[in-house]
C-alpha cells in the first residue's frame, strides 16, 4: 500500500514538474501551434476523403494510406501514396490528380463544418495572456486555415501563419520550423511547440524544439516519450500560476 501511494505521489510529483516547464516555456515565450489535430478536428475528415477513393479503386489498406496526409502536406501525402499504391501492385491516379481530387472533396467536408479540440478556445486566450508570440505551423494551405479560424473566430489570436507553400519541404522534415524560426529570428530555446502527429513531432525535434504532444484524435493516442507534457484535450492544460505573463515594460 505504501509502495502504491509514493508511486502516485511521484508521478503526481513528475506531472507537476512538467506543467511548471511548459508554463515557464510560455511565459515570454514564442508559441508555435500545428493546425490539423491540435486545434481542429480535421485529420479524421482528410482520411475518410482517402478512404473513399481507396474504396471506389478497390483498393486494400485503407487505413495504411490514409495515415500518409497525417501530419504531411496533400503533395507529400499523395506522393508517398503514389510510391506505396507501386510497391503494393495497384494503380491510382498521379500525385498532382491525386491531390486535386482530395483537396477538392475535403473543402466541401470542412466548409460543412469542422469542430474544435476541446477547450482550445479558452486556453488560447490564457496563452496570448502569457506568451511573447503566437503563431501557426502547418501543412494545410492558408486558405483552409483562415476559412477554418473565420468560421469559430480564433484568427485575432495569431500573428502570423507558415502554411504550404512557405516552406522547402513538408513535415516530417525540420523545414516548417527551422522557416518560422529565421523569420523571428529566435533561437531553438525560445521556442514551444504544440504538436499532435507523429511527422510533426518529428519535426519539431529534428529542427531542436521542446513540445507538448496533443493525444486528441485517434492517430495521436500513442505517446511520444520525447515530449515535454502529454495532454488529451486542451482542459488538461494546466498552466502555473505563478507564471504570470510577459514582464512589464519600463515606462521611462
Amino acid at each position: 500500500m505504501q509502495k502504491l501511494i509514493k508511486k502516485n505521489e511521484k508521478s503526481f510529483q513528475d506531472q507537476t514538474s512538467k506543467e511548471v516547464r511548459v508554463s515557464d516555456k510560455i511565459t515570454d515565450g514564442i508559441i508555435l501551434f500545428d493546425f490539423d489535430g491540435t486545434l481542429v478536428v480535421t485529420e479524421v475528415l482528410a482520411r475518410e476523403v482517402i478512404e473513399n477513393y481507396l474504396v471506389q479503386k478497390n483498393i486494400p489498406n485503407q487505413e495504411q494510406f490514409s495515415q500518409m496526409i497525417v501530419g504531411r502536406t496533400w503533395k507529400a501525402a499523395t506522393e508517398r501514396m503514389v510510391e506505396l499504391a507501386e510497391e503494393q501492385g495497384f494503380t491510382v491516379d498521379p500525385a498532382p490528380v491525386l491531390a486535386k481530387i482530395f483537396k477538392d472533396e475535403y473543402r466541401i467536408r470542412f466548409e460543412s463544418g469542422v469542430k474544435l479540440v476541446p477547450g482550445v478556445l479558452e486556453k488560447l486566450e490564457e496563452i496570448k495572456g502569457r506568451a511573447r508570440f503566437m503563431g501557426i505551423v502547418t501543412g494545410s494551405e492558408h486558405h483552409e486555415v483562415q476559412t477554418i479560424m473565420k468560421m469559430h473566430g480564433f484568427a485575432h489570436y495569431f500573428e502570423k501563419i507558415w502554411a504550404y507553400g512557405d516552406y522547402e519541404k513538408s513535415k516530417p522534415d525540420p523545414s516548417p520550423y527551422l522557416k518560422a524560426m529565421q523569420d523571428l529570428s529566435c533561437k531553438p530555446g525560445e521556442v514551444l511547440v504544440f504538436e499532435d502527429s507523429k511527422a510533426g513531432m518529428q519535426s519539431a525535434f529534428a529542427a531542436g524544439l521542446e513540445w507538448v504532444q496533443v493525444a486528441h484524435e485517434e492517430h495521436s493516442l500513442d505517446v511520444d516519450p520525447r515530449s515535454l507534457l502529454v495532454i488529451h484535450d486542451w482542459h488538461e492544460l494546466v498552466l502555473n500560476p505563478s507564471s504570470s505573463g510577459p514582464p512589464m515594460k519600463s515606462q521611462g
